[in-house]
């Protein structure tokens, strides 16, 4: 057991390293991330808009089209009024262009909302394409600079990766995962000393007996109150 509470101590000082090479690169990768997720949203949103638009138009034509169709009607019925002999033939006739007439009100007031429609469309589209130019120029910048960032740490960072590979092989697959939820939700430390009878990690007591066991090293323990794995260090003064 000794062997393997070694194994995991070496496991955090290996993390330990690669959180300081991560930690130098800041918050660039999450704003690298970010603003490539900006932008391919604002890219799927004017797309759409644009197709939005697009389908605006061809209805528009159509409503045009129907429109003079409509009009070439009314003149017919204006036409046959004066044409007309009796009363009936005449109300036929008026009901008929009425009808037209609040189709050609209707289809005038279609092609005007759509009007407003592709108008606000093509405005948002413009504002669009002017944020994305300025969002795509903050990621160039901003990914330059982490890749530079990475090239700069890429050799220390691929041979600490191969340290941690060295040492996971010492340690079965429950153990790493073990380590990694404690490590988790334990701001990057799962291994803890037992120093003056408190855990170093969250400065809890621990029963001295307990602390035997732990100094005789023959089974993994685990703080009561953080839940890191406890260790003794022969450094420190008891």
């Amino acid at each position: 057991m000794q062997a393997t509470l070694y194994s995991l101590i070496e496991l955090q000082e290996i993390d330990l390293k690669l959180d300081m090479v991560n930690e130098e690169r800041g918050d660039l990768p999450e704003l690298v991330d970010s603003l490539r997720n900006t932008i391919e949203e604002n890219e799927n949103l004017f797309k759409n808009q644009k197709t939005d638009i697009n389908n605006l138009k061809v209805e528009q034509k159509n409503l045009e089209l129907e429109l003079d169709t409509l009009k070439e009607q009314l003149k017919k019925y204006e036409t046959q009024l004066y044409r007309v002999k009796t009363n009936k033939e005449y109300d036929a006739i008026a009901n008929e262009t009425e009808n037209v007439k609040n189709k050609i009100q209707d289809c005038e007031n279609k092609i005007i909302d759509i009007e407003e429609k592709v108008e606000n469309l093509t405005s948002s589209n413009q504002e669009i394409e002017k944020e994305l130019v300025k969002l795509k120029q903050d990621f160039e910048d901003s990914n330059s600079e982490l890749q530079e960032k990475i090239n700069s740490s890429a050799e220390e960072e691929n041979l600490l990766r191969q340290e941690r590979q060295i040492v996971e092989k010492k340690l079965t697959s429950q153990q790493v995962q073990t380590y990694e939820r404690i490590r988790s939700a334990n701001r990057g430390k799962a291994v803890a000393y037992v120093n003056g009878g408190v855990c170093s990690g969250c400065y809890s007591f621990v029963p001295p007996q307990k602390v035997v066991e732990i100094r005789n090293m023959k089974k993994l323990f685990y703080c009561e109150s953080c839940g890191r794995i406890l260790f003794w260090d022969r450094n420190i003064e008891q």
